[in-house]
């Protein structure tokens, strides 16, 4: 049937921050020649006016072409059912932007107290798809939303973004879009590598394994650097390599025994005995590191591997309770942080010592 187009208005659930004109006159211009294919959707109102269910862009295409009336399907639906035939025949169209859909999902979920789980079994998708729609409407920095509207970010990657707090998602917008990324798994190395920006340092002096293994699981640490000479505990031998690498691993954390990291021991021994200060151990090993090791590569590595714990056996990195020397892995932790790269994903920026 026919309806007078001014008796129509909007659905309650129809968000949407800018509408697509160029679209709306290419569907007028259709309208003019080919006539109104599908009817839209509408169900009345007790003051004899309609609400507009499905249609928004044909409603605006009649609007556009000067026509008084449009063809209209009309169901007397109740709230619920309006809201969910509404959702089930806009969603997947040209009518809502990912964000909108997002924001009209959302609002949906808040009016009727569902999870995504039973939105989703009422949409017939799956309650990920929902989610990330939620987080793009929600969680998203303006400048990651206005590059997802304008088509230089796909939904996937503004969601991938969108799991980093908003004042850090510009940088990795930039980062992302720079490097020319457009598929999923790359997005993720990339913001992997991106929020992997804290170098930890730990001591097993002190700790049982099952202590020390907590600790590493509690900060969620995917890969030990052994900075020792030798990888060797003549009073600790279950934290000897061989030993600690299969205690590790059975922990699903990743271990590498590096020796070059290290500092032979005609050089340890009389530093711990204080025949020489931390300031020149300090001259001494930055000289090694930065001549003798390949450095950039290192920091690469551990960079793209995960989160990542530089470990030796003094307990403390730093002087500190009658430990009165400072362990060589509190230079190294400074080196790493001290690296310049002319990638920006390969530096750290905080240190914590566990």
């Amino acid at each position: 049937m026919k309806i007078d187009i001014s008796k129509i208005d909007e659905g309650r659930f129809a968000i949407r921050e800018e509408i697509n004109q160029e679209y709306v006159k290419q569907l007028a211009q259709s309208f003019v020649e080919d006539g109104q294919w599908n009817p839209i959707i509408v169900r009345p109102k007790p003051n004899g006016r309609y609400e507009l269910i499905a249609g928004h862009y044909r409603l605006q295409a009649s609007k556009e072409a000067g026509f008084k009336e449009i063809e209209a399907t009309v169901r007397d639906l109740a709230d619920e059912e309006a809201d969910i035939l509404s959702l089930k025949t806009n969603l997947l169209r040209l009518e809502m932007t990912a964000r909108e859909q997002g924001k009209v999902l959302s609002k949906m979920m808040e009016r009727y107290g569902w999870s995504q789980r039973e939105l989703g079994k009422r949409l017939n998708v799956d309650p990920s798809w929902i989610g990330r729609r939620i987080r793009v409407a929600l969680e998203l920095h303006e400048l990651v939303a206005k590059a997802l509207d304008e088509g230089k970010i796909s939904m996937d990657i503004a969601s991938i973004i969108s799991s980093v707090v908003i004042s850090q998602q510009p940088e990795l917008l930039k980062i992302i879009i720079e490097r020319g990324i457009t598929q999923s798994p790359d997005a993720s190395k990339i913001k992997q590598q991106f929020l992997n920006d804290t170098i930890f340092t730990i001591g097993y002096q002190g700790r049982g394994i099952e202590d020390f293994v907590s600790v590493l699981k509690s900060n969620q640490i995917e890969l030990i650097v052994d900075a020792r000479y030798s990888s060797e505990s003549q009073y600790k031998p279950e934290f000897s390599g061989d030993i600690l690498k299969r205690e590790l691993e059975r922990n699903n954390i990743k271990y590498e025994h590096l020796p070059e990291l290290g500092i032979p021991y005609m050089i340890q021994n009389p530093y711990k005995e204080g025949a020489f200060s931390y300031q020149c151990l300090k001259q001494w090993y930055t000289w090694h590191i930065n001549n003798e090791t390949k450095f950039d590569e290192f920091v690469e590595h551990i960079k793209k591997t995960g989160k990542v714990a530089l470990m030796c056996m003094e307990r403390y990195a730093k002087p500190m309770r009658d430990q009165s020397y400072a362990c060589h892995r509190d230079i190294l932790a400074d080196l790493i942080l001290e690296h310049k790269s002319s990638d920006p994903l390969l530096g750290f920026e905080k240190r914590i010592d566990l």
